[in-house]
């Protein structure tokens, strides 16, 4: 979740800046803040449980340091909580030009180089880096001493923590103040700021909680309000990828085995009482709106034993499945070409990583290519449809029509020379070439399909209204040898040549047979 929330406060800085995700920003710090408000007066009670566990059993010596030491997280806490707000403050006092009711005028929100300069080149961010750090290794190193062994992930995370950029160097080179910060809006650096709160809070109540499990306070007890809540990695969901998101009390513990069950399945819960949610996001292709979206609800229970009472706490959540679009590369994307290997690049930029592409066509055959969503398709009919699926899930259609492919045009060379009808021949040459000139931009987009070969026709020594001798062409033909008709040629004759059909093959080889009527005479001088 740390990391998803990193990518998503990235690719949003990636946009134009609008006063509508300005607004989204404020809107996620405003409920992060709710959050965290709820865990500040849960985590308090935490600590006045296991103390309360603690003299209730005797007060006993090693009750008692379990006491000392969850006081000991509340108290760092409290000062990296204070921390980040003062910088918080800080940071909009800045950009405010120390105008405190500015701070939130979409203007002011929209600044990106007092913010920067403020965390960036005045080191700030490196101050909040080690703090971050500080925190969790002095906190994991209080519960191990009861043997409560955490590996927390750092807090301050550098493109190069994230598995999303591990093959993007250019990000990787970044450190940590100029990924997160740096050139950054202001309302994107208070919402995260504010995260960091709500996982500080996190880490303070499961660290509570271990340490609770040391002195037997079962900290569900004595709260009014329990509630279960489903955190998922993303509202919006391209159909084709996974539902990702966890289920949970917000009041658990490791002392607690929920069983969770979520439309009507179990779902599975981990040592912590921690659900994990993950299946495939699918949609029919009626039910999306305009927009492309349709509306999706997960209900269910969470069922508890607290103080020896079974009890059961409702779950909904909402989320939203959004169609994905599908983007086609290829050197015509209007039309493909009969019997010819199209390549095309065929990818669904909403799928990222998630996009495992398989295809079917009708209207002709396909093959897959080295890359990821790259095809060669073979039309043998003029319409052709590409289905595209990822993961098995449908994802939609792309429809193309197929056209033949050019003919090439022909001429007659002489010795390597184009025949000159205003010239003519001083003599009967001794060979003529049959030269088929391909259309340039289907040679050079489908080289391997644009190899073209005369393979019928004639040529004659005509004389007045006689054809004196017949050279018949029959099979694959560059060049015919003249010397027959060289022998009794004279002045005045005619060398007519008559083409009827040529020959292409394609990649595979396979020969595509055209009929091509042309008539070339050529005079002998």
């Amino acid at each position: 979740m740390i990391g998803m929330m990193y990518l998503v406060l990235t690719a949003l800085l990636a946009l134009q800046i609008k006063d509508s995700v300005l607004e989204k920003f404020v809107l996620m710090e405003s409920g992060l803040e709710t959050s965290n408000t709820f865990y500040k007066g849960t985590n308090n009670s935490m600590v006045g449980n296991i103390n309360d566990a603690a003299v209730g059993q005797g007060s006993k010596p090693e009750d008692m340091a379990v006491v000392a030491s969850a006081q000991e997280v509340h108290n760092k806490t409290i000062a990296l909580i204070d921390y980040l707000d003062q910088l918080k403050s800080d940071i909009g006092m800045a950009s405010a030009g120390g105008d405190t009711a500015k701070i939130y005028k979409r203007s002011t929100l929209k600044k990106y180089e007092e913010p920067s300069r403020y965390l960036v080149e005045e080191k700030h961010a490196e101050e909040l880096q080690t703090k971050l750090d500080d925190y969790n290794t002095e906190v994991m190193a209080i519960l191990g001493q009861y043997d409560i062994n955490k590996d927390w992930p750092s807090l301050a995370l550098s493109a190069a923590d994230i598995d999303f950029y591990k093959n993007n160097a250019e990000e990787k080179k970044k450190d940590y103040a100029h990924f997160n910060f740096y050139k950054s809006p202001l309302a994107s650096i208070l919402a995260q700021l504010t995260f960091y709160k709500n996982q500080v809070y996190g880490r303070e109540a499961e660290a509570l909680s271990s340490l609770g499990g040391k002195v037997g306070a079962e900290t569900v007890k004595g709260f009014d309000q329990i509630s279960g809540m489903v955190v998922a990695e993303s509202r919006l969901v391209p159909a084709g990828t996974n539902f990702k998101g966890e289920v949970f009390l917000t009041a658990s513990n490791s002392a607690l085995t929920p069983s969770v069950t979520i439309n009507g399945r179990s779902v599975e819960v981990d040592a912590s009482g921690i659900g994990t949610l993950d299946f495939p996001a699918t949609a029919r292709e009626s039910e999306y709106d305009k927009d492309g979206q349709v509306k999706r609800r997960l209900s269910g229970t969470i069922k508890y034993s607290s103080g020896g009472e079974d009890k059961e706490v409702d779950v909904e959540y909402e989320y939203t499945v959004v169609k994905p679009t599908i983007q086609v590369g290829l050197n015509a994307v209007s039309a493909l070409y009969l019997n010819c290997a199209n390549n095309l690049k065929i990818d669904v930029p909403t799928l990222g990583a998630n996009y495992r592409p398989t295809f079917t066509v009708t209207g002709g055959k396909h093959t897959l290519g080295a890359a990821t969503g790259d095809v060669v398709i073979v039309p043998d009919q003029r319409s052709v449809k590409v289905a595209v699926a990822s993961g098995g899930s449908p994802i939609g259609s792309v429809d193309f029509s197929a056209r033949q492919v050019p003919l090439p045009s022909f001429k007659l060379q002489i010795n390597g020379a184009d025949y000159d009808a205003k010239t003519g021949l001083g003599s009967a040459p001794s060979a003529v070439s049959l030269t088929l000139v391909v259309d340039a931009d289907f040679r050079t987009g489908y080289p391997d399909d644009a190899r073209f070969f005369v393979t019928k026709g004639e040529i004659q020594l005509a004389r007045g209204r006689t054809a004196v001798r017949r050279i018949p062409i029959n099979g694959r033909t560059r060049s015919v040898d003249l010397s027959a008709i060289r022998a009794i040629a004279r002045s005045g004759d005619r060398i007519v040549v008559e083409i009827q059909e040529i020959t292409r093959y394609n990649f595979e080889n396979q020969p595509e047979v055209s009929l091509f009527r042309e008539l070339r005479t050529m005079s002998i001088n």
